[in-house]
């Protein structure tokens, strides 16, 4: 259901989610000491939460972007890589110079501006997956949906062995071209477009059952040092298509309409918005925070919601700056 402003607030509920979701990942550290099981597995659950939310991100890119027609592959790759490059460029500088001023050495800064240390990798994840939505486009703008269930086949199948640590089967039977993350903006194309043959309260609760089983797998196999591939693995998967269906099934249920206009559904909107600034301007917030960090799980919520109020706020305060929103993220 569209908005008055012609967004889809579905998307915004789950990319706002997500964006919490990726700030969850980064604030382990300022959980207290965990003394009991209990205790271990709450924060484990926490964590994993965490890892729906670059997944929920790819599958809404693909939800609007592909089968899609576009006046040229020029238009389409300058305004892709607009919105993400100028907003890396002005956030890194300041993620950098933030590094600097706290004395970290040369070696460590690059490899933050690579991703390695860093959640900057999704930068560069996004790059690739842009370079190929293209080609990709063209692909299920062919075929729709059989074409979406072909490709997925065959990525569930590496997912599958990554699962397992069994990938790649035999060193020339090699499926990179369908494995990793470009799987997940077709699995969003393929849930919002895919005629389930049944109703959206079926596949609403089926959704949540799918994301609470997922979740509770995830959480068990990190419990028991399973070793899994980040965002590569099957429960991770699930827990992505369990919130996608559970939250787009709502909206088609019309369950967010009570909220849509007040401060509840503003603020949805707004997170939504600024996801892409908060991205990164998280990782000062939560790096300057660090050295305030009172180390308990008492204050721990609290703590939470301030890096979350923050991170929001640098990317909305700049957004409202002339000349500086088109690198605010925003």
């Amino acid at each position: 259901m569209k908005t008055k402003k012609e967004r889809i607030f579905y998307y915004d509920v789950l990319r706002a989610f997500a964006i919490i979701a990726v700030i969850i990942c980064h604030v382990d550290h300022f959980f207290g000491p965990l003394t009991t099981p209990t205790q271990v597995i709450a924060q484990m659950t926490f964590h994993d939460i965490g890892d729906i939310g670059v997944p929920i991100f790819l599958m809404i890119s693909g939800a609007l972007l592909l089968n899609r027609e576009y006046p040229s592959l020029e238009k389409f790759l300058k305004r892709r890589f607009a919105r993400i490059i100028y907003p890396f460029i002005f956030w890194i500088i300041l993620i950098l110079g933030q590094l600097y001023y706290h004395g970290y050495n040369s070696k460590f800064i690059w490899n933050v501006f690579i991703g390695e240390p860093s959640i900057t990798w999704y930068f560069w994840i996004l790059i690739g997956i842009y370079l190929f939505i293209p080609v990709l486009n063209s692909f299920i703008k062919d075929y729709k949906i059989k074409g979406a269930e072909y490709f997925l086949a065959v990525w569930l199948f590496t997912m599958i062995l990554k699962t397992f640590n069994a990938y790649p089967l035999w060193h020339y039977f090699n499926l990179d071209m369908f494995a990793s993350f470009i799987g997940y903006p077709v699995l969003g194309y393929w849930l919002v477009n895919k005629d389930f043959k049944l109703d959206d309260k079926k596949l609403c609760i089926i959704g949540l059952i799918i994301l609470i089983i997922s979740l509770a797998v995830f959480v068990y196999l990190g419990y028991t040092k399973v070793s899994l591939i980040r965002y590569e693995n099957l429960p991770n998967m699930f827990m992505g298509v369990g919130l996608f269906l559970f939250i787009m099934c709502l909206d088609r249920l019309n369950k967010f309409n009570t909220i849509k206009d007040n401060f509840i559904g503003k603020t949805i909107m707004s997170l939504s918005i600024c996801s892409y600034g908060m991205y990164f301007s998280h990782v000062i917030v939560v790096k300057e925070l660090s050295y305030h960090n009172p180390g308990s799980n008492l204050l721990f919520p609290a703590m939470f919601v301030l890096i979350v109020f923050l991170s929001w706020l640098l990317p909305y305060v700049l957004s409202k700056i002339p000349y500086v929103k088109t690198f605010s993220g925003v």
